[in-house]
């Protein structure tokens, strides 16, 4: 997996692209050193999401079993799950 600076990635974005859709390569792109994004094939990433559904579902069903505790709604529930997220991205 390659590391590139941002500005290297924006002048060589759509060879990046292309490497990564026909190479399945991967790239990391930093912002001021750190790592900020990343370039991965849609099948992978297709995968993640898919992992990180199955994950919600597994939480979910474990929280209702859970024989305390109070109820929510599934609405409720999901906007706890992505405020739990956003609060994971954000630190």
């Amino acid at each position: 997996m390659e590391i590139r600076p941002l500005v290297t990635a924006r002048n060589q974005l759509g060879q990046l692209v292309g490497r990564v859709r026909h190479g399945h390569e991967h790239f990391v792109i930093s912002a001021y050193g750190e790592p900020a994004a990343a370039l991965i094939p849609m099948e992978e990433l297709d995968e993640l999401r898919r992992l990180r559904d199955a994950a919600d579902a597994a939480e979910a069903r474990a929280r209702e079993a859970a024989p305390t505790g109070p109820r929510m709604t599934h609405d409720a529930f999901m906007a706890e799950l992505e405020a739990e997220d956003r609060r994971a991205a954000a630190s």
